[in-house]
């Protein structure tokens, strides 16, 4: 494997506030590594640097060794990055397909016409939502909504897939569902880096994680590993419980 996303102290201030402080952490090709922390400890702030929703206050972010901290998201985009949202964010008067064309349509491949709604096709295919291609976004329930976002996000042929809190609010069927579809990613070779609560997901699908706590980087290594950590266990516990 290869060196995929290189972060080197990465550190994001909003006024007096720090909420990332000199993170550094890596990512191989095909690894699907966990970002975890207690609420309130930067993980989706660093999601949003990396995807170029917010720019860094210090430190750099590359991708197969080409800097990406600072650009906007949609060139970030076209360099190999896409994500999901803690909120899905469709487009509701559009239909489901529409939704994943639109991706098709203005990312890297730049897909019109029928050859993006075949692509759409297949995206939809991929995470059990094809049957559903011509609803209206709108009328879809929380789970599909969550995987249209995901195929919109695959139909950019990302090199890196950010998923925030994708499992988020799911039933224990669905749950198991969505664990049965990242799983799926990861034999495919995907990168991933998941944001994410569901711990039981997180022992089955990553490798390794990447713990945060109050803007700090507190732990880095295999999920067994990460878990166990007493500072992750007293961040997530608190010092009496722990």
């Amino acid at each position: 494997m290869s060196e995929l996303l290189t972060i080197s102290g990465l550190t994001k201030r909003f006024g007096g506030l720090t909420a990332v402080n000199a993170v550094s952490f890596s990512m191989e090709r095909g690894e699907v590594v966990g970002l975890l922390g207690p609420n309130g400890s930067g993980k989706t702030t660093v999601l949003n640097m990396i995807s170029g929703h917010l720019r860094p206050t210090g430190g750099t972010i590359a991708l197969s060794d080409h800097i990406i901290s600072g650009l906007a998201p949609h060139r970030v985009a076209l360099k190999g990055v896409s994500r999901t949202f803690q909120l899905v964010r469709a487009l509701p008067s559009l239909s489901v397909m529409e939704n994943v064309v639109v991706a098709l349509a203005f990312g890297r491949g730049k897909l019109w016409g029928r050859a993006a709604e075949e692509a759409a096709l297949a995206k939809l295919d991929e995470v059990g939502l094809a049957h559903r291609a011509h609803q209206a976004a709108q009328d879809l329930t929380y789970i599909d909504l969550k995987r249209m976002e995901l195929a919109r996000a695959l139909a950019a042929e990302p090199e890196l897939l950010l998923l925030d809190e994708w499992l988020a609010g799911l039933n224990p069927t669905e749950l198991r569902t969505g664990i049965d579809l990242i799983l799926t990613l990861k034999n495919r070779g995907i990168t991933i880096l998941l944001v994410e609560h569901v711990m039981d997901a997180i022992r089955a699908v990553c490798s390794r994680c990447v713990v945060m706590n109050a803007g700090r980087k507190i732990a880095d290594a295999s999920t067994a590993e990460a878990l166990a950590n007493a500072d992750v266990v007293t961040a997530y516990l608190g010092e009496r419980h722990a």
